[in-house]
């Protein structure tokens, strides 16, 4: 890797390359197969402030000829959203699309712009008309709620109580990950699509977890061979999604908003359902894959500070009207939503890319058209001057005091981004935001949960994997919890 200030021709010390390949960006440079890792963020402050002075200037890495700007401050995160004409995201959207295998025909039609806004971009237009607050994201979230209360309840929690201890039959014990995986990734199903999903495709969760736990080796282009598991996770859901999109519309009720509007304007324009089915898994991936692990890091932190989880608890309980999960009151809690936007901040791998289009300024240099621009974000998050002290820790009250005071995820900082910004704003971030928010106040008014064993370590996050969303755990790591109901 060559590494130069842009413009500037100043060579880097030789110990640069090899310290920032642990912060990582690492590039197949014959595509824009473009894999992350930009963990452990901490080792970038230092390489910034001696070798950058702190200034947070762009620049460059060179990769067998093929460039790729680094953004790295905030205020220059901000120029790049707002260019949305030279520079662009939509080679990376394409190469999403081939990578799930949609059809030559079914791309040309995605992206056919000769009637007005291509596919793509209305797609976009729906994910906000449907996740962003208003009628559409009340209506999900009541449909959640439903199933989310049914996968909570006694019979399911302890279905053939596999960890029964002794002859305590309602006390069980078992794995913190699974637990909030077994609730929010099908709640999420039947919200977004109906019963029919699942009903159906029994088998939908366990081939979505076996494909997500391998997803980078899709950006990756790992061979068949070696990502095997991955490539059967992924079939098995393109397969389960075309017999989705097969079925009459009214054997398949119960659909949201996004799901029936697009499938609608993807019909007129004349795609068949294997390539609607491949459009939709992507959006099916992108909504599942991170709500549950921010659920388990949360819960996790929280089990580990007794005093903060009795102070949440204590704000939880104030959010039920009737014996009913009030989302509003949840979303007004100051400390439980400190602790979510703190998990973030910790757990959160995200990063964005785009591609310069045309000769482009920023800043006073000169980003080179035909290149690629990446901004990771998680090297913001371990900042002591904007965040205080012990960054590495776990400390939701930094979120309530100060410049950073936050209800509701709305974070006064700059250097917070954990959901990106610009055109890849996460659109699911509100409802992620309360679907976390609802699992833990449902599941401490039902149950009393511990740590299995108290002076269990808390697991460490795969660093050494490529993420673009949160941070799983290291595989083997678990929070194993002791569950006791409480009606």
């Amino acid at each position: 890797m060559l590494f130069s200030y842009l413009e500037h021709g100043l060579g880097p010390p030789s110990w640069l390359p090899g310290v920032f390949a642990l912060v990582v960006v690492e590039i197949q440079a014959s595509s824009f197969d473009i894999s992350v890792r930009t963990q452990p963020a901490p080792l970038l402050d230092p390489i910034l402030r001696e070798y950058f002075n702190s200034s947070r200037e762009p620049f460059s890495i060179t990769v067998a000829g093929e460039m790729m700007y680094i953004i790295t401050s905030p205020q220059d995160m901000s120029a790049v959203y707002k260019n949305t004409k030279t520079l662009s995201f939509d080679d990376f959207i394409r190469d999403l699309h081939l990578s799930f295998g949609l059809s030559p025909s079914g791309l040309a039609t995605m992206w056919d712009d000769s009637h007005g806004k291509c596919l793509v971009h209305q797609a976009n237009d729906l994910h906000h008309a449907q996740l962003q607050p208003g009628e559409h994201l009340d209506d999900l979230m009541q449909k959640l709620l439903v199933v989310m209360e049914r996968r909570l309840n006694f019979d399911r929690v302890f279905a053939e109580k596999p960890n029964a201890i002794g002859d305590q039959s309602e006390r069980t014990i078992r794995s913190l990950y699974d637990w909030c995986a077994d609730v929010l990734v099908p709640a999420a199903s039947v919200a977004f699509f109906g019963e029919a999903l699942l009903g159906m495709n029994p088998e939908l969760v366990d081939d979505f977890h076996a494909f997500d736990e391998d997803s980078w080796m899709l950006t990756y282009r790992y061979p068949r061979f070696l990502a095997q598991k991955m490539h059967h996770g992924r079939e098995a859901n393109t397969r389960a999604f075309t017999r989705y999109f097969e079925l009459a519309l009214e054997d398949r009720p119960g659909a949201c908003y996004y799901v029936k509007s697009f499938e609608s304007r993807q019909r007129q324009a004349g795609m068949k359902a294997r390539d609607i089915a491949i459009t939709v898994q992507l959006f099916y991936w992108v909504t599942n894959a991170n709500a549950y692990k921010i659920c388990f890091w949360l819960l996790t932190y929280l089990l580990h500070q007794p005093t903060t989880l009795e102070a949440v608890k204590m704000e939880t309980q104030a959010c039920f009207v009737d014996g009913k999960v009030n989302i509003d009151s949840l979303l007004r809690s100051p400390l439980l939503n400190a602790a979510f936007d703190e998990t973030l901040r910790l757990t959160s791998g995200a990063a964005s890319a785009r591609t310069v289009v045309a000769p482009t300024p920023l800043r006073s240099k000169m980003l080179r058209a035909s290149t690629k621009l990446l901004m990771p974000y998680r090297q913001l998050h371990f900042q002591e001057s904007v965040f205080g002290p012990r960054v590495k820790e776990f400390h939701p009250h930094r979120f309530l005091l100060g410049d950073h005071k936050t209800l509701g995820g709305k974070s006064s900082t700059p250097d917070f981004k954990p959901f990106g910004g610009g055109i890849t704003y996460c659109s699911g971030r509100f409802v992620a935001r309360r679907e976390v928010l609802a699992f833990v106040a449902l599941m401490f008014r039902r149950y009393e949960v511990s740590l299995a064993d108290p002076g269990e370590a808390i697991p460490r996050l795969d660093e050494r994997k490529p993420t673009l969303g949160v941070i799983g755990p290291v595989k083997g790591d678990e929070t194993m919890v002791l569950i006791v109901p409480r009606i």
